[in-house]
């Protein structure tokens, strides 16, 4: 099990969970239910990937979904 991607909105988490599901890699979100507004809290968000050997495939999908959209792009991907 390997920590992924960790940030202050656990929107953000829930959908990178989604995708990597979609995409069939295992996962988990922890911390979820941490606000950043709580006083000495000191987590975040954060989502794990369950599969080692999925690991890599998650970073390169999260890589992807970290980019900004370009309308020039077309449908590249």
């Amino acid at each position: 099990m390997k920590l992924l991607f960790f940030v202050p909105d656990s929107a953000e988490i829930g959908l990178l969970r989604s995708r990597l599901q979609d995409a069939g890699i295992e996962c988990e979100m922890r911390n979820e239910h941490v606000s950043p507004a709580m006083p000495g809290a000191p987590f975040y968000p954060e989502i794990w990937v369950l599969n080692d050997e999925q690991f890599d495939e998650a970073r390169e999908l999260l890589a992807v979904w970290r980019q900004p959209a370009s309308s020039s792009d077309g449908d590249q991907q």
